[in-house]
């Protein structure tokens, strides 16, 4: 048996693996890959459940308390609060992401290359391994079937204004354009870690232990020798059966919250001081705008392209379409006045402002076992965010849009340009901006010097022997785009140099 869920537990709860690996997302489904390739017996540990391709549906009430951590409640603390939404099932956050698949831009490798010391993390190591990622999640552009008409309304705003405006790479095979990335591909389509790369190490003998929650990690002798988790009733909640899983090494790739949040928990040592700082989250605001013709944005793939034009300022502006109920719990309104917006759904655009962190959060250990995160834009990222929310209302009325939905509070609707144009950073205050994000990065960075990093070029931390971190945790910087392509290849670097490792461990011993 491969695939374990809590009624398992009741008959083993004991498991034993050459490497535990804590997740499937991104991150840790690729390690695991490339180390179950390699002859290695490797036990992944997930916390959520194993939902495949044919149980996705548009249902949100149904979609989002299963494949969503919290029923996607969860939120950043700051000024502002950013909500935030994390995948919590086989496959993490690639379920239920928009499958945009951007390297990491050269100047922030050469970045990284100086601050690691490794040339492996340069662009011309990373290279390399981007194209393995690329090939592995199909990395490629849409059938020009798929798009619908919110893309060509963004793309051709772009041009009529001079701007440059990118089609987006996207990790697809044959992806019709259902417009349902966030409750799951109901074709396969998209090749979210689900569909790529776990099945290639359950293929080569993986075991996935689902419904599991990684509680703490096992040290012995000071070297990290496992987890302990948990796995709640699934119907109740309330009865829980305590799993163990011992290793030879444990890769964490929880995400880049709740993989400080279980180191910080160790409870031998001391975890280095960096762990959970350097928190990234890539915000971005919404810009809603409304066209006085049919659009049917739910139509068509979500994000063909993306504005690129003010990227030196680290500025993108995207087109994402959500479904009608959190488009209504995203008016600044309640009752009547939503709802007569809600019946112009088929006449709406949902469009972002993504602006590149110019500071840095920290996750540190809450209380009733949940991780606290805090980070507050700076006054830089909010004159950005100003300026770009113009510039995007800029292209939607070039466009022929009525009315826009602007994400300050007590100046929301926009009817012209002269209407935006009353937003300044003197009439809004900082504070008063909603954001958004699903990009999160940076708490267990990589680095060549304990003082100022938390893992070494190998992925492992500094002060625990064994332990490694194979997430978006590991970005010593921000990037600036999507990062899920870039957090597959540093997860392919940090498994292909512990498989090395360990392989050459039992061939000394042979």
């Amino acid at each position: 048996m491969s695939l374990y869920r809590h009624a398992d537990y009741e008959r083993e709860r004991s498991f034993h693996a050459d490497v535990v690996i804590v997740g499937t997302g991104a991150g840790g489904a690729a390690a695991g890959a490339v180390l179950a390739e390699a002859g290695l017996d490797v036990i992944f540990v997930e916390e959520g459940g194993y939902h495949p391709t044919s149980s996705f549906n548009p249902y949100m009430s149904e979609s989002v308390p299963r494949l969503y951590r919290d029923a996607g409640t969860t939120a950043i603390l700051g000024r502002p609060p950013i909500p935030y939404m994390e995948g919590r099932c086989v496959g993490g956050t690639t379920v239920i992401n928009g499958g945009m698949a951007y390297r990491a831009p050269d100047d922030v490798l050469v970045g990284w290359e100086r601050l690691t010391g490794d040339a492996a993390y340069g662009p011309g190591g990373m290279a390399p391994l981007f194209a393995e990622v690329e090939a592995t999640i199909s990395a490629r552009r849409q059938r020009p079937e798929s798009i619908g008409d919110d893309n060509r309304i963004m793309h051709l705003g772009a041009k009529k204004l001079g701007w440059k405006s990118e089609v987006n790479p996207r990790a697809q095979d044959h992806c019709v354009g259902t417009n349902n990335c966030v409750l799951g591909c109901p074709t396969g389509g998209k090749q979210s870690a689900l569909v790529s790369t776990m099945p290639r190490a359950m293929r080569a003998g993986a075991r996935c232990l689902t419904e599991l929650r990684a509680e703490r990690l096992i040290v012995e002798n000071g070297r990290c020798v496992g987890v302990v988790g948990r796995s709640p009733d699934p119907r109740t909640r309330r009865r829980f059966t305590e799993v163990t899983v011992r290793g030879d090494a444990v890769v964490v790739a929880a995400g880049a919250i709740h993989t400080p949040y279980l180191l910080l928990g160790q409870r031998v040592g001391r975890p280095s001081r960096q762990l959970g700082r350097n928190f990234l989250c890539h915000p971005n605001a919404k810009v809603m705008a409304f066209y006085p013709f049919d659009v049917k944005a739910w139509q068509g793939v979500s994000q063909w392209s993306q504005v690129r034009e003010f990227r030196n300022e680290g500025i993108l502006f995207a087109e994402n379409m959500i479904p009608p109920w959190p488009a209504g719990a995203a008016m600044p309104w309640h009752g009547d006045a939503s709802m007569a917006l809600l019946e112009r759904y088929n006449q709406m655009l949902v469009t972002g402002v993504l602006v590149e962190d110019s500071t840095t959060g920290r996750v540190t250990r809450g209380p009733l076992g949940m991780p606290l995160t805090r980070y507050d834009i700076t006054d830089w990222d909010f004159h950005r965010f100003v300026e770009g929310v113009k510039r995007l209302s800029e292209l939607h009325f070039a466009m022929g849009a009525d009315m826009l939905v602007l994400p300050f509070r007590g100046l929301h609707v926009a009817r012209s340009m002269d209407d935006v144009r009353k937003v300044t950073v003197d009439t809004v205050k900082r504070k008063h901006i909603e954001l958004f994000t699903v990009h999160l990065m940076g708490t267990a960075r990589l680095g060549a010097r304990p003082e100022d990093s938390v893992v070494d070029p190998n992925g492992q931390l500094w002060d625990l022997p064994g332990c490694y971190v194979a997430d978006a945790s590991l970005f010593p910087t921000a990037v600036g785009v999507n990062p899920q392509v870039t957090i597959m290849a540093l997860a392919y670097q940090v498994g292909r140099r512990l498989a090395d490792r360990l392989l050459g461990r039992r061939a000394r011993a042979a």
